[in-house]
């Protein structure tokens, strides 16, 4: 025979245990990436979902403000209006009364036939009515 025989292909040689190792953990890192990928674009989209939420909701709360303001400003203004009137009021009975007490006592001095007091009392009444 001759040197140049059919040589017969030598298997090859097992893949070494280090390499195999580092060939899993590769693949677990890569699949803990891809997920922490996937939970964070989750969270983002729901983050984001509830940011849109939250800001209907404050514009909601600034328009129920708004109107509670505009409604406050009413409701001043009204009172306003209305301690003018009662003002307005008191100066009116005021004025009555300088007419009304003198007549009353003028009225009451002559049912009890008080003639020292029913004088005085028509006098004044008199003068302010």
């Amino acid at each position: 025979m001759t040197d140049h025989a059919l040589s017969i292909p030598s298997p090859p040689p097992p893949p070494r245990p280090r390499a195999r190792a580092a060939v899993v953990l590769l693949g677990l890192l890569v699949v803990v990436l891809v997920g922490a990928s996937v939970l964070a674009i989750v969270l983002f989209v729901g983050a984001k979902d509830e940011h849109a939420l939250e800001v209907q909701r404050l514009d909601q709360a600034n328009r129920s403000l708004t109107e509670a303001e505009g409604r406050l400003a009413d409701t001043e203004s009204a009172n306003d209006t209305l301690i003018g009137r009662i003002s307005t009021l008191e100066a009116q009975n005021a004025e009555l009364h300088k007419c009304a007490d003198p007549a009353k006592d003028s009225i009451i001095a002559a049912r009890d036939d008080d003639d020292a007091a029913l004088g005085p009392a028509v006098g004044r009444a008199s003068d302010n009515c």
